[in-house]
């Protein structure tokens, strides 16, 4: 009997002991369990599913949004806005809150326009808040109404035969990069059938004042739709040819052949047409056709491929990037 007593005694400590285990494992696991909901709880993931965004938007947002946006986009309802916005092509990170305040303005606007606007900065008034150009960037320094050359910014200078060029001896001067480009590309022009003539190439900023100051006489929005501003005008820069052709004039040359073949082989050499057309709204000046600016192989042949402007590109690959 004592020994049947024993076994029992054993059976029923192994009893409670196995239930006390179970106990500890369940509450273990619970606990576990309610540590994991509270560490998902203050995942992004959590949080934007409570506000109404599904799984796709959730991996858009978090896998292209720093946590900056994402907390601004979690203090507001669900508003597809923030989706459509990342996934413009050239959307930047750090305008987020520029496009949010310009679509607010401008509601009718598409967000490709908002996002073309608040990069390229035409979204201010012109000559508003002007930057120092990174001159550093040497052909992709971006020079216009709201980017400045320093008075005292003289580059080094190469001067183009007569060969290539109207004007006197050691009138028309580009930088070595720019005359290189520009001599392989009067090559294929020329067996092409056609002669390319700079008639205009480096100014300096005195010269650029004068000329200015020539319109100025005839009120301020006179000049400013004639000319650039001292330290604003590309010319500076010495990266700008502006060609034309034997019997064209600067009225007539985009209605030459010259013209033709230049837009249609200029990036091959690493110029492009600076101010289009239909890019006026961009660029901040009227059309030119004859105007020219080496940007380099990569950039051209980007800007011409994607029909977008020096402004566009600049904003995107070399100011942000």
């Amino acid at each position: 009997m004592p020994k049947l007593k024993l076994k029992k005694n054993v059976q029923k400590i192994l009893f409670i002991s196995l239930f006390v285990i179970i106990v500890l494992i369940i509450g273990i696991n619970v606990i576990k369990s309610n540590k994991k909901q509270k560490e998902y709880e203050q995942t992004y993931e959590y949080k934007l599913k409570n506000i109404g965004y599904n799984d796709d938007d959730i991996k858009t947002i978090t896998s292209k949004y720093k946590n900056k946006e994402i907390d601004y986009i979690l203090e507001n309802k669900k508003d597809d806005v923030y989706l459509l916005l990342i996934k413009e092509k050239y959307f930047i990170y750090d305008k987020f809150y520029d496009y949010l305040n310009y679509i607010k303005s401008n509601p009718s606007l598409s967000f490709t326009k908002v996002v073309e606007k608040v990069n390229t900065k035409t979204n201010k008034d012109y000559y508003e808040d002007p930057i120092k150009t990174d001159t550093s960037k040497n052909y992709l320094m971006l020079v216009n109404k709201y980017y400045y050359l320093d008075k005292d910014y003289n580059p080094e200078l190469v001067t183009v035969p007569l060969t290539y060029a109207y004007g006197t001896l050691g009138s028309q001067k580009v930088t070595k990069d720019t005359y290189d480009a520009f001599l392989s590309m009067w090559k294929s022009a020329n067996e092409a059938g056609y002669k390319l003539i700079i008639n205009s190439s480096y100014r300096t900023y005195e010269e650029q004042e004068k000329l200015y100051n020539s319109y100025l006489k005839e009120g301020i929005d006179v000049a400013d739709s004639k000319a650039s501003r001292p330290g604003y005008s590309e010319h500076q820069t010495g990266y700008v040819v502006d060609i034309t052709c034997n019997g064209a004039s600067n009225k007539t040359f985009h209605e030459t052949e010259t013209y033709t073949w230049l837009l249609d082989n200029a990036y091959k050499f690493g110029f492009i047409l600076r101010y289009p057309q239909d890019k006026v709204d961009i660029t901040g000046n009227s059309y030119e056709s004859w105007h020219y600016r080496y940007v380099g192989v990569d950039a051209s042949t980007y800007i011409h491929d994607n029909n977008i402007t020096f402004e566009e590109y600049y904003a995107y690959f070399v100011e942000t990037h």
